[in-house]
């Protein structure tokens, strides 16, 4: 049961370009209700909490309470709080499935993987039907690459409930990761979103991995996400470095702008708009704009936009700034072997 990313100096810079992180898909936060719409003489209902400290104030030994109210606590950063009552349903009883959930989550929270990973064991053991148990051990497991048991408890949660999407998005990483059976990889993902149209994480899965293959359907699946997130900034920036990749460069731009209008923080988005028109549109002026757009999004360690400044500038007979350009990737990046040629070559 439930309980709830020259030709050798144009080859480095497309490099740059092209090998940068993807993102994993983000969700976007619901709307809050506007206050304003309340009625002043209306009563205040009563919090979840408040309920819960009624039932609690009457049986100081309600199991489910003390549970849920800890769950409560925990869900609104009040760690300290939810522990208190998680000890106390604890001494109630040990062995309470949703207890033991909710304590692995705790030990998350506070970077206690291991006995984490021992309540959720103990949750799954104590419930043989208990998928949300069993679904954070496929997820920790996996994450620390130890996928045999990862592999067995997705068998046990398809096992309890066939149509049960998770269990198939997990078994085709597994077979990615431990086996590098991509081809696997794909007919348990798409099994994922077959079971669930709307399972985001399955249909980035799929576009990532057919566009590591140069695969056009990549593009079906991202657009899939963004008909259901329409302001995903990443996978915008993900169709752009496919669309980049495949050579689609004015649906690359189009990707990339739409990124950076979404989220003008992305740094990746603006290098990536400032290398097409660097290499391929050969504007130089378009191209500096974008790459100091990208350094002004990430200031810090931002050596591969220094370097495009630098090689633009260069592009435009500007030797000063190319130089300054240059030996601010080096500052960043010692070992970054073309921007020490380019130093080279406006010292020729």
């Amino acid at each position: 049961m439930r309980f709830s990313r020259s030709i050798l100096l144009l080859a480095s810079l497309s490099l740059l370009a092209c090998n940068n992180e993807n993102p994993s898909p983000n969700n976007n936060p619901g709307t809050p209700a506007d206050s304003s719409q309340a009625s002043t003489s209306s009563p205040k209902p009563k919090s979840s909490l408040d309920s819960l400290d009624a039932i609690i104030a009457a049986e100081p030994n309600n199991l489910e309470a003390l549970s849920e109210r800890g769950f409560e606590k925990l869900q609104r950063n009040d760690q300290q709080g939810a522990w208190l009552d998680f000890q106390r349903a604890f001494n109630v009883d040990s062995t309470y499935p949703p207890l033991l959930l909710h304590l692995g989550e705790l030990n998350m929270l506070r970077n206690q993987s291991r006995e984490a990973r021992n309540r959720w064991t103990q949750c799954a053991n104590v419930d043989p039907e208990n998928i949300d148990c069993r679904l954070n051990l496929v997820k920790l497991h996996a994450s620390i690459q130890n996928f045999e048991p990862a592999l067995k408890y997705a068998n046990e949660l398809i096992e309890i409930d066939e149509y049960f999407a998770p269990a198939y998005l997990y078994k085709g990483i597994i077979a990615r990761d431990s086996r590098h059976d991509t081809d696997l990889a794909l007919q348990f993902f798409q099994k994922a979103t077959d079971l669930d149209q709307e399972n985001v994480e399955a249909l980035d899965l799929l576009g990532v991995t057919l566009a590591s293959r140069g695969d056009t359907l990549a593009q079906y699946y991202y657009k899939r996400i963004l008909a259901i997130e329409p302001n995903n900034a990443k996978i915008y920036y993900k169709l752009g470095v496919h669309y980049m990749n495949i050579d689609e460069l004015n649906r690359a731009i189009e990707a990339y702008t739409k990124a950076t209008q979404l989220n003008p923080n992305d740094a990746d988005s603006f290098y990536n708009l400032g290398y097409i028109f660097t290499v391929k549109v050969k504007d130089y002026h378009e191209a500096l704009d974008y790459y100091s757009k990208s350094i002004q999004a990430n200031p810090n360690q931002n050596y591969k936009a220094h370097y495009g400044k630098g090689y633009a500038y260069e592009m435009l007979g500007d030797v000063i700034n190319a130089k300054k350009e240059y030996l601010k990737t080096l500052e960043l990046l010692p070992v970054h072997q073309p921007a020490k040629e380019g130093l080279q070559r406006i010292r020729n």
